[in-house]
């Protein structure tokens, strides 16, 4: 299973649609998870440009000023979508591949940028994946850490760093390291894609 998970920092700057759309058709995705795609709307003339075939099922969540925006896309070939879930700082996919005959979620996550914001965004995290009863990726930009080894200076964790780790173990998530545009999703159920 191939995916696409990635901060773009703006999908309408130069460049950034046509590389979408040369690595879309050199690796079709079975899905694709963009954040901070700081697009309030996105026309279909946006979307035809990643996806002149139409291959893809586009789902978006507008960003709120000059930050955010949450585009998911689906392989139509690969997965179909049953339904799917939006929040706030998240958006849910609810698939079913066709061909390990398998439910799962992707969900697509860009974590809050704003201090003042990152309870609210954690409590919606964690009430995603409480929700959730099938295998459930969870990819995007959380804007936390995890560790502290992850920030460029050593000043120790962030106040949210505990509450983080909370709900990845609680929800017994896995972190994956991925390789080059490979994802290697094993779930406590013992399922192996790759």
């Amino acid at each position: 299973m191939k995916g696409l998970i990635w901060n773009c920092r703006g999908i309408r700057k130069t460049g950034v649609s046509s590389f979408l759309k040369d690595l879309i058709q050199e690796h079709q995705f079975h899905f694709i998870g963009l954040q901070e795609t700081i697009v309030g709307n996105l026309e279909d003339h946006v979307l035809a440009k990643l996806d002149p075939r139409k291959n893809y099922l586009w789902k978006w969540i507008p960003a709120r000023g000059r930050s955010g925006g949450i585009l998911t896309g689906i392989n139509m070939d690969k997965l179909e979508v049953g339904s799917f879930r939006e929040g706030k700082y998240m958006l849910q996919m609810n698939l079913w591949d066709k061909a390990l005959k398998l439910k799962w979620n992707f969900l697509n996550v860009y974590g809050a940028a704003q201090e003042e914001n990152k309870d609210e965004f954690l409590a919606e995290l964690a009430s995603f994946c409480d929700k959730s009863l099938d295998p459930l990726l969870v990819g995007g930009d959380f804007n936390l850490i995890r560790f502290a080894s992850e920030k460029n200076r050593n000043n120790g964790f962030h106040k949210h760093t505990d509450l983080f780790n909370s709900i990845i173990a609680s929800q017994e998530l896995l972190e994956i390291h991925m390789t080059w545009w490979k994802v290697h999703l094993v779930q406590q159920s013992g399922i192996s894609y790759s």
